[in-house]
């Protein structure tokens, strides 16, 4: 048990499952139903609680919301899950080359 000053392990880390479903589906505004046909569909794999119940994190939020938006939008469930997907894999490849592109870029050393 933590000490009422204590630090909260984990509370800013965009991965940590701090949100159980009917939290989540409300901060969302949609159904628990739709939290589990995303995940259904690929989009992540939620993490489980000791007694077995979804937790979300931060990040399962972003993809479901962006994945919530496309379905607004009149996309099929699948194809909104697909295009989340591939823009998260696009954002991280951009990341990477930005990464090289700084390490390209600093001046080598002499010795």
């Amino acid at each position: 048990m933590t000490g009422a000053g204590a630090p909260v392990p984990n509370i800013g880390d965009a991965d940590y499952p701090g949100y159980a479903m009917g939290a989540a589906a409300h901060a969302l505004n949609v159904t628990p139903a739709f939290l589990r046909a995303v995940e259904t569909a690929g989009l992540f794999e939620a993490h489980r609680s000791d007694g077995g119940h979804r937790r979300y994190s931060l990040d399962d939020l972003h993809l479901a919301e962006r994945a919530r938006h496309l379905v607004d939008d009149g996309l099929p469930l699948d194809a909104a899950v697909r295009i989340v997907k591939l823009e998260y894999q696009l954002a991280a490849a951009q990341a990477m080359i930005e990464v090289l592109q700084r390490r390209l870029d600093q001046p080598r050393g002499s010795g």
